[in-house]
């Protein structure tokens, strides 16, 4: 079992809280193929200046990307490349934990938007209602829905009231 020290904590939690987020992300991958002055970092992701140079900062602070000024811009790189191949790792790693969670679903739930040939298609409407009984039909295919009764049903009267 590894144990961390809380520097090394501090550390982990600088660089995983730089890259928890996805414009970063994309930030880090165009720095990954070379570097970008801020205006082709906008016009490429289409954000505003402001936006972007708010998420380099935090990138910068987390020693991820550094800068240097040319002129009247500003032209940042990549300066821990480890960043990029770390992002390539949970990409993988996310795609492989949902290929798992997929693997687990039981046969007879259907996800929205999914075609099951073993009961045709229908209407997202008709998936959810699968979705939410599936498990319940299983066990008791014969029974019918009840009706669920008015939470708030409508008080009685007083005898004083009626004309």
């Amino acid at each position: 079992m590894n144990t961390f020290s809380e520097t090394d904590l501090a550390a982990a939690e600088s660089i995983i809280g730089a890259l928890d987020s996805r414009l970063r992300v994309q930030i880090i991958a165009r720095l990954s193929v070379r570097d970008h002055f801020v205006h082709e970092l906008v016009t490429g992701l289409k954000k505003s200046q402001p936006l972007i140079s708010q998420h380099l900062r935090v990138l910068k602070r987390a020693g991820i990307v550094d800068s240097e000024r040319r002129g009247r811009e500003v032209i940042y790189s990549l300066v821990l490349p480890q960043a990029a191949e770390l992002i390539h790792t949970a990409v993988q790693l996310g795609h492989h934990a949902r290929a798992q969670q997929e693997s687990r679903i039981p046969a007879d739930i259907i996800p929205i938007g999914h075609l099951d040939e073993r009961r045709g298609t229908g209407t997202e409407e008709d998936a959810v209602g699968r979705l939410a009984h599936a498990p319940a039909a299983a066990a008791a295919p014969e029974a019918t829905a009840d009706t669920i009764p008015d939470p708030a049903p409508t008080p009685p009267v007083p005898a004083s009231f009626h004309v």
